[in-house]
């Protein structure tokens, strides 16, 4: 059947229009609304009769064409705007009259909204646009979906509240949030819809709103993990909470804020591994250059000077061993604080590295470093507490000056580091100042030189070691030798211990030194006792490093059972510093070292700080009197004391006791009258070569 034939079809297409769900109208050829169905009303908050004879463009930001289909914004009764898709078809009348218009509106605001806003943020991101000025077109654009509001986007930092967009607001009113501790303060909680006049956290804030605005809802802004890194806040003129529709808005934009957000906080961290120190927040190497770079150019260009300290804490290592990582990161920590509380605003600090610190002092000479480092100094050496317990930490210090130590960074911090290293005095001195100066470029050209020298005499076995009995004085017969490595260079001439094996501690030969004057040592014992010598044991000093090496055990029972020595032929000489900052790992050591029967010596006893009760737990069997005291005991009654306090300190931890350093008759005196046995010394024997040792003995061997 035709459709025209249907009964009563003009009647019952009234009806399917009147009553369809889709928003239907029909416009004139100028764009009038003819008529619009109930689903139109309904959309737009109007009673349809009343939108009859308007012109179309007054509600839609749009005026689609014949059998077009578009997108756009509606605007609805109560000031809101929608997003509508809008299908339009012709409708010819055959009675030669102007054609009419039906168009279809179909909302699509949370698909359009996601879409507009998803497009405009990600266009941003890829400008690299800084995220106040994409939350601000985020709130621009709710602010126009939803005209009675005004949108904000607060930022959580660090536990804080900080106003990224807010373009409605009152600079005032952002301002006094900027700063706010997270709880305290508006957009601080969780979702959360009402009134501003009756809400308490906007007691101190509510005078610096528009009074208009009446409402306030707060959506949180969680990250991907859930976390809070933000708040949507949106404040409306009426006192209602935003319809399920909004809300819905309000969502959409708060995860595309969230990715914003995200992404940001992703290149903050990215650029704070970079840049900075994790430990402690300060500039790393990387951010320093630059940094200094830019100062050097700066005071060039003003003929100002400019100071490098180089700054190395003193026994770090001791703290990390004593009282754990934790403790040796927060004192690191502390110290980076107080740097910058000492400085001023323009001055840099930085973390070089693992306890060294750089401190860059703008418009700076001489004179002017010598205040910065007394005020340096005071805030570095204060007391500090480890474990509950007070610790005064201490940091020696390096200068170098721009531009008379030189012109670019990397030589002024060179000139420092060597100026620290100086005032560390090799470990026997905490706490100094040192400013760089020709010298100390002198010396360190002279260092780098010999520690090439070193490097090669120990890989061509250049050195050689000398001999010194050690002798009990009572018996008058031999006790043993103490091994000490001697070094000729064709050049140079003779170097003295004194210079070479610190040399190797600074530049990591110290076990290799040691291991080969311990393997010489046990070769030469085996071949004095073939040869019928009666060498009862020998003793070998080893550095720190030696003892802190996990392998030195096996090495040393391998060395003996080469040569057929055992534990007992050998004596293993450690200085009491060295041994006063033992760790765990080292105490390891000396007791699998005491287990295969090799004596332990305390070297240099008397210099240090022991703690007897320490010494009582340790596997020690020999203290060696430092020479320093045997110098004037002819002269000076302390010194005297001093040894004899010595002597019943080893005695009462049932410890041999040996003399060192004796060079006259009056000294071995006065030493044997207080009851010392075992000595050595140049009035008993010089150190010897392997030749003249042998030689010494066979002599001392005939006279006996």
């Amino acid at each position: 059947m035709p459709i025209r034939s249907i009964p009563d079809l003009p009647r019952m297409l009234s009806e399917a229009l009147e009553h369809a769900e889709t928003a239907l109208c029909i416009n004139d050829d100028g764009q009038r609304l003819l008529y619009c169905n109930r689903a139109f009303g309904r959309l737009l908050g109007h009673a349809p009769e009343s939108l009859v004879g308007r012109p179309f463009d007054e509600l839609v930001d749009a005026r689609p064409a014949a059998n077009d289909r578009v997108e756009a914004l509606v605007r609805c009764h109560d000031g809101r705007r929608i997003w509508c898709g809008i299908a339009s078809t012709g409708l010819n009348r055959a009675t030669g009259e102007p054609d009419l218009q039906l168009l279809a509106l179909t909302e699509i605001t949370q698909s359009k909204i996601h879409e507009v806003l998803l497009d405009r943020l990600l266009e941003g991101m890829a400008r690299d646009e800084p995220p106040e000025h994409l939350m601000e077109a985020a709130c621009l654009e709710i602010e126009r979906l939803l005209p009675r509001t005004s949108a904000s986007v607060l930022r959580v930092n660090a536990g804080r509240l900080h106003p990224l967009a807010g373009p409605s607001l009152p600079p005032a009113y952002l301002q006094a949030l900027d700063g706010l501790p997270l709880g305290d303060g508006p957009g601080s909680e969780g979702a959360w819809a009402g009134e501003v006049e009756r809400h308490p956290l906007w007691s101190a804030y509510r005078h610096l709103l528009p009074p208009e605005l009446r409402s306030c809802s707060i959506t949180p802004i969680r990250s991907s993990t859930g976390q809070l890194i933000g708040s949507f806040v949106c404040y409306g003129r009426g006192e209602q909470a935003p319809c399920a529709t909004q809300q819905c808005l309000l969502d959409i934009c708060t995860h595309l804020c969230a990715l914003v957000l995200e992404r940001d906080q992703a290149r903050t961290r990215i650029h704070q591994l970079a840049y900075y120190d994790d430990l402690t927040g300060l500039p790393n190497r990387h951010l320093l250059q630059n940094l200094a770079s830019a100062e050097l150019a700066g005071a060039a260009a003003r003929r100002q000077g400019l100071a490098v300290l180089y700054i190395g804490l003193d026994r770090f290592r001791q703290i990390n061993d004593s009282f754990g990582r934790p403790s040796g990161d927060e004192l690191l920590r502390t110290i980076a604080r107080r740097l910058r509380q000492a400085c001023r605003d323009e001055d840099h600090v930085g973390r070089q590295a693992n306890d060294e610190f750089v401190v860059l002092l703008p418009a700076c000479d001489r004179a002017a470093a010598g205040v910065h480092l007394a005020r340096l100094k005071a805030a570095l050496d204060a007391p500090w507490r480890v474990a509950g317990a007070p610790h005064n930490p201490s940091a020696s210090i390096g200068i170098s000056l721009f531009p008379e130590d030189g012109e670019d960074f990397q030589s002024l911090l060179r000139h420092a580091a060597m100026a620290m290293n100086q005032a560390k005095g090799k470990g026997k001195s905490r706490g100094g100042q040192v400013f760089f100066s020709e010298e100390l470029e002198r010396l360190a050209q002279e260092r780098v030189a010999l520690e090439s020298a070193l490097r090669e005499a120990l890989a061509r076995q250049r050195l050689h070691l000398n001999y010194q009995p050690l002798v009990d004085i009572r018996a008058g017969r031999l006790r043993g030798a103490e091994v000490l490595a001697r070094w000729h260079h064709p050049q140079l001439g003779n170097i003295s211990p004194e210079r070479f094996i610190p040399l190797s501690e600074e530049c990591g030969l110290s076990i290799e030194l040691g291991r080969w004057v311990l393997r010489e040592a046990c070769r030469q014992l085996a071949e004095w006792r073939h040869a019928g010598l009666q060498v009862p044991e020998i003793s070998v000093n080893l550095s720190a490093g030696d003892f802190q090496d996990p392998q030195l055990p096996v090495a040393v029972l391998r060395t003996l059972e080469e040569h057929g020595l055992h534990g007992t032929d050998l004596t293993l000489e450690i200085t009491e510093s060295a041994l006063m900052e033992a760790d765990s790992d080292t105490l390891g050591v000396l007791d699998q070292l005491h287990e295969l029967g090799i004596r332990l010596a305390l070297d240099d006893f008397g210099t240090g700080y022991s703690s007897l009760a320490r010494l009582n737990r340790l596997p020690v069997q020999e203290l060696k009197l430092d020479r320093s005291f045997v110098r004037d005991l002819e002269s000076n009654s302390t010194s005297r004391t001093l040894s004899d306090a010595v002597l019943n300190i080893g005695r009462s931890l049932g410890m041999t006791v040996v003399a060192e350093g004796i060079e006259n008759p009056e000294q071995l005196r006065i030493l044997e009258a207080q009851g010392y046995r075992v000595a050595q010394g140049y009035l008993l024997s010089p150190p010897l070569p392997a030749e003249g040792f042998a030689a010494w003995l066979k002599a001392r061997q005939v006279a006996g």
